[in-house]
Order: C-alpha cells, then sequence, then structure tokens
C-alpha cells in the first residue's frame, strides 16, 4: 500500500484521535484538530478541481470544524495551449508535477493538500516531493475507487466503465485497486477520453461535447457483454462531473440498464471532517483564493457553472490571481 493510499485510510481516525503513529509512517496530524485556521490547497491540470473545491467549502461549513478555512485553488497547468498528456514520458509528468507541489508548498504552506485531479493523483507517488515532504496530500483516485466497490458490491451481477484521460488509464491505478479488492475484471471497462476535457472546459454542453461523449460511450459499451446487470458510469476526470447531463443521455440513448454516475469530486472531502472536529464552531468562514501561472481563457465559461450554488468560487474564478513564475 502506497503513502497516498495509507493516509486516506487513516486520516479520518487521526482526527477522531483514535490513532497514534510516528511521522515516517503517515503525516502526523494529530493537532490538525487543535487549530482555529487551516489552509487547504486543492490542484489540478486544469479548472476541473473547483468542484472538488465546491464540495470541500459545502463540507466545511456544515461540519463547523474550524473558525476560518482559506481554500487555495492552484491550477497546475504549465502551458494553456497543451497539458500533461501531452508531454512524452511519465518522468516528464512528473518531474512538472512535482515543481507544482514543491511551489504550493512554499507559496502557501497548507495544512493539507488536495489533488483534484487524476491524471497527478497517479503520478504522485513517484514524485520526489511524495517522499520528502511532511505535508499531507490527499489524491482523488480512491475516491473513485471508493465509490465503485460500493456499488458493484451491493449488486454483484452489475459492471462498471472507467472513464479517464490517457495517463490515468494507461497507470490503470483504478482497475488494479478494484481486483486487488476481488471485483473481477470482466466487470470492469477502462476507456480513456482523449482531448475530451479540452472540450468540456471550452464548454461543458457544446455539440462537440456530446458527440465525443457519445463516442467514447458506445466504445466502451462495445467492450462489455450485453447480457448484464446495472453498468455504472465512473467519471474518473474531474473535468467529466460538469457534463453529467451527456453522460445520462449518451448511456440512456444505447438502451444498457443504468445504475449511476460515479463523480469522487464530490466525496473528497469525506476525510476532512472527522466526527471529533465536528461542531466545534457555530460559523466557519471560508475564504476563496485562484491562481495560475498561466492564463485561463475558459475561466468565465466555467464560473457560470458554479455561479447559482457557489458564487464565491465564480468570483474567485472571475478575478483569478496570475502568477507566471508560479512555479
Amino acid at each position: 500500500m502506497n503513502r497516498t493510499h495509507l493516509f486516506i485510510l487513516l486520516l479520518p481516525l487521526f482526527l477522531c484521535g483514535q490513532l497514534r503513529v510516528t511521522a515516517q509512517d503517515t503525516p502526523d496530524l494529530s493537532n490538525l484538530c487543535q487549530k482555529r485556521e487551516i489552509t487547504l490547497v486543492i490542484t489540478d491540470s486544469g479548472l476541473g478541481g473547483l468542484a472538488v473545491m465546491e464540495d470541500v467549502s459545502r463540507r466545511m461549513k456544515e461540519a463547523g470544524c474550524f473558525r476560518k478555512v482559506n481554500l487555495v485553488f492552484v491550477n497546475a497547468l504549465f502551458d494553456e495551449n497543451t497539458g500533461y498528456n501531452a508531454l512524452r514520458t511519465k518522468e516528464e509528468k512528473t518531474d512538472m508535477f512535482d515543481s507544482v507541489l514543491a511551489a504550493i508548498s512554499r507559496r502557501y504552506t497548507p495544512d493539507a493538500i488536495l489533488i483534484g485531479c487524476n491524471t497527478l493523483s497517479v503520478l504522485f507517488d513517484e514524485t520526489s516531493f511524495s517522499g520528502s515532504s511532511k505535508t499531507p496530500v490527499i489524491g482523488i483516485v480512491d475516491a473513485g475507487i471508493e465509490l465503485i466497490v460500493n456499488k458493484l458490491k451491493a449488486d454483484p451481477s452489475s459492471r462498471v466503465i472507467i472513464f479517464g484521460t490517457e495517463t490515468t488509464i494507461e497507470e490503470n491505478s483504478h482497475k488494479n485497486g478494484l481486483l486487488a479488492i476481488g471485483i473481477a475484471g470482466e466487470r470492469i471497462v477502462t476507456k480513456a477520453c482523449p482531448q475530451l476535457q479540452s472540450y468540456i472546459e471550452q464548454n461543458p454542453a457544446s455539440e462537440e461535447t456530446e458527440m465525443l461523449i457519445s463516442i467514447y460511450m458506445n466504445e466502451a459499451l462495445e467492450e462489455l457483454k450485453e447480457n448484464g446487470g446495472d453498468v455504472y458510469i465512473s467519471l474518473n476526470c474531474s473535468h467529466f462531473g460538469y457534463s453529467e447531463e451527456l453522460w445520462l443521455k449518451a448511456i440512456r440513448e444505447t438502451g444498457y440498464p443504468l445504475g449511476s454516475v460515479l463523480n469522487p469530486n464530490s466525496s473528497m472531502g469525506n476525510v476532512l471532517t472527522g466526527e471529533k472536529c465536528r461542531r466545534r464552531y457555530s460559523n466557519t468562514k471560508i475564504s476563496f483564493l485562484v491562481v495560475s501561472g498561466v492564463e485561463m481563457p475558459n475561466a468565465v465559461t466555467i464560473a457560470g457553472y458554479f455561479r447559482e450554488n457557489s458564487p464565491e468560487i465564480a468570483d474567485a474564478l472571475e478575478n483569478y490571481t496570475l502568477i507566471p513564475d508560479l512555479f
């Protein structure tokens, strides 16, 4: 079990004061509940991770664990015209993300870092930062695996399609995690969706986005046996959830029995609200900051997604801070 996986499993116990180990074993969070104010950094290779920020802010307000929570979203994209999946080798991707993590630690001194990106989460254990830093890091992959396991174990005839970017699917972390838990391989289909995150960021509801989702859905379904149970759609790129209605439409048009859409963006905040920490404060103040090292031409489009339910995030995105030497 790697460092990130172990941290995900043990964090709630730290927060509840039920587990004590040395700092060498896992990040030491024993004093987190003693703090009145914390800083959490959410990072992603684009704007999908803002959905994680939304979930975390909601859970922080409901839990009342802290008097103030400073939420900082750091866009880990290094070039507005390309991304991590365009880099030639895994080493190049890892080195780039390593520089992002170091910059986050240096600039913001966070109490924890949440990787709201599957592509970056599967790279994390290869970074130098993972072995040298004591800052707790929470990856999104385990949240996705947990959602899938809960559904597939509850219905032994059900299947899952795991959609993600090329890097996420190539690393195969989700499928390997499911196989290790005992889920049969024939119940799992993985499908890479090249360029889809870019189209979604430009317009989550465009005809082009809808067409790509339909194509990838049909290609994935070709790998499933027709005479099976419900099909669960696991969205393992943080951008994909912005187009959830199009995913639902795509599978409904095929006639396959739909279980539900599984989106780990809405469950990463679970580990941050241990029962012992809850209800310490009647009101939690949340601050929002969005920073990027490159121009974000799609900021206004994605801000519109949050405008009604999370206007503070929409405002922070529309007024993001550009830091050319961010990392």
